[in-house]
């Protein structure tokens, strides 16, 4: 397979794709206007559900989990993280073991999802709970997240907790000695436990702005040291509800470009008809804007955005230039993904996962979506 696009920052460029990988590259020009944008594929390492399936659920049907992969594709997601939430033990172990039989069942799925994010139960039930269940949740214990991580295959890649929660720090330790990604989240810290968490080895701050009480110390709050942090990465969700745009603003400046990680945090209700919806054993609300909240109001509860839309949210919020969004949709998040293969850049060698996209007024307008070098999503104007 042979392509002309123009690749943000670089041109016009032609690549060559050969048995799954980019086998070359080759800056032809400036940008032609008549041909679309190129970029990897877009990574979502905080995906809860979309259109429907939801990977929350203990009652998941691997048979259906794959159906996720064709809304995905339309929005550019060739790469998520299947994302699980505060549950009871033996919820938690059925939704891994459901992700694992849906590997099993189709090879794509497994392509596109290399590992799991746990966001809970290890997380604060105070203000910071949003639509989490303060019921089931625990201190952090390694060997009970030792069978979780037996039952997901050992493909748990993320981990999201509270660093103030007894044990904290010493799980934190021994996940990143297993190479997995610790996040600060859902927390009601001090700034010296977030201080404390980021030297036992957490990397990340899962959607930085949210996940924290409503109201907080003007100093002694947890956000101003997830933002002093230059070693702590920061998840945003640019959904227009979840973030304002000075916020978007300063946690781009505090991080700059290479700190910062685009994610939907979209729950199974994204692409469905407002209305109200379970999440887990709560009430939860689709409004007509768009925005997915608690039904008692209580908190939002995750998100019904799509990465292309993100991207260009956070473009308008942060000021950013289309190649730097792109950065923080792509290269950023695969880092963090060290050991599970991904398409980083394009460039030779890469896997052929690639997107193709023209920019409109509130999204990336997907063209084509390429997953190992084989077209599995294309637009009606293709």
């Amino acid at each position: 397979m042979e392509m002309l696009a123009n690749l943000p920052g670089k041109g016009l460029v032609r690549i060559e794709i050969q048995e799954k990988r980019i086998a070359s590259l080759q800056i032809l020009g400036p940008l032609d206007g008549e041909k679309p944008y190129v970029s990897p594929g877009l990574i979502d390492i905080q995906l809860n559900g979309y259109a429907g399936i939801n990977f929350c659920d203990a009652g998941l049907d691997p048979t259906k989990a794959p159906e996720i992969l064709s809304a995905l594709w339309k929005t550019g997601v060739t790469t998520f993280c299947p994302t699980v939430i505060t549950n009871t033990q033996e919820g938690l172990l059925q939704c891994f073991r459901a992700l694992e039989e849906a590997r099993r069942i189709d090879s794509r799925f497994a392509n596109c999802a290399p590992c799991y994010h746990l966001e809970g139960p290890y997380i604060s039930p105070g203000g910071s709970r949003g639509a989490h269940n303060p019921k089931v949740m625990r201190p952090p214990d390694w060997a009970e997240f030792m069978e979780l991580q037996k039952a997901a295959g050992g493909r748990i890649g993320i981990v999201t907790l509270a660093p103030e929660l007894p044990g904290a720090m010493e799980f934190i330790r021994r996940a990143r000695e297993a190479c997995l990604v610790v996040s600060m989240g859902h927390t009601d810290a001090t700034p010296a436990q977030i201080h404390q968490g980021a030297e036992a080895g957490a990397q990340l701050n899962t959607h930085l702005g949210n996940g924290c009480p409503q109201m907080i110390d003007r100093h002694q709050t947890p956000i101003w040291a997830q933002l002093a942090l230059r070693q702590l990465a920061a998840s945003m969700i640019c959904d227009g509800f979840h973030l304002p745009p000075d916020l978007v603003q300063v946690i781009h400046r505090m991080k700059g470009i290479d700190g910062c990680v685009l994610i939907t945090d979209a729950v199974h209700v994204a692409g469905l008809a407002p209305g109200r919806y379970k999440l887990v054993d709560l009430d939860i609300e689709l409004l007509p804007t768009g925005q997915v909240v608690m039904a008692d109001r209580h908190s939002m509860a995750g998100s019904a955005v799509s990465m292309n839309r993100a991207v260009k949210v956070f473009m308008d919020y942060a000021g950013v230039t289309l190649e730097e969004a792109i950065q923080a949709a792509t290269a950023n998040p695969s880092r963090l993904l060290d050991r599970f293969e991904t398409c980083c850049e394009v460039r030779e060698g890469e896997p052929a996962n690639l997107i193709l996209f023209r920019v409109d007024a509130d999204k990336l307008e997907i063209e084509k979506t390429i997953l190992g070098g084989e077209t599995v999503y294309a637009s009606a104007e293709c």
